[in-house]
């Protein structure tokens, strides 16, 4: 466990269930990597170290001592402030035109990643909209029995994404809140589109 979670953690907890929590933390995590190191492509398997693994190996360690509602709860906190940068990078990034436009071919790129299967449905300089059937993030949840937590991952999009200048997010439903896919849709937004 890095310094700056062993500081969340201590927000939390007291020094022993610190230690307690770190351990097992530790224990879960290095199990799940060993896991996943050999069934998952190269690319699942550094999204799923960087950021679902450690999720779930933290959300784990919190349930030594809390319910799940509470352990989801602490997790949330923690992964949204995780966030934070890449969410003032989005919005930098969508505070132009030319910006907005790089943004969208860079989604349209990520798309290409085995970390899921998706479709694009709509690519113009209006819209950009696509679905996601398989995702890493849901199914390492559902593998690793911690379904409940596949949610605040989605509440993750909501954070990065819900707070662009020129383009607007919203979907209607996510695999991790028990959807048949993820939709995410951005549309220019009409209050920042100059008239022609």
């Amino acid at each position: 466990m890095d310094k700056k979670l062993i500081k969340f953690v201590k927000t939390k907890f007291n020094e022993e269930q610190t230690a307690e929590i770190i351990k097992k933390y530790d224990i879960e995590l290095e199990k799940m990597k060993s896991a996943e190191e050999v069934v998952l492509k190269k690319d699942q398997y550094k999204t799923a170290y960087n950021s679902i693994l450690n999720r779930i190996a933290l959300y784990k360690a919190f349930c030594l001592y809390k319910d799940r509602d509470t352990a989801i709860d602490y997790c949330r906190e923690n992964f949204l402030e995780s966030t934070e940068g890449f969410r003032k990078f989005i919005k930098f990034m969508t505070n132009g035109d030319n910006r907005t436009n790089l943004l969208k071919s860079l989604f349209f790129l990520a798309l290409n990643s085995s970390v899921w299967d998706s479709e694009v449905t709509e690519y113009n300089s209006k819209r950009f909209k696509f679905n996601i059937h398989r995702c890493l993030y849901n199914d390492l949840c559902i593998k690793y029995d911690c379904k409940e937590l596949a949610p605040m991952f989605c509440a993750g999009d909501y954070h990065v994404f819900g707070d662009m200048k020129r383009l607007k997010f919203y979907r209607s439903q996510t695999l991790g809140e028990g959807g048949e896919m993820c939709d995410f849709n951005f549309e220019n937004n009409p209050k920042d589109v100059k008239p022609e």
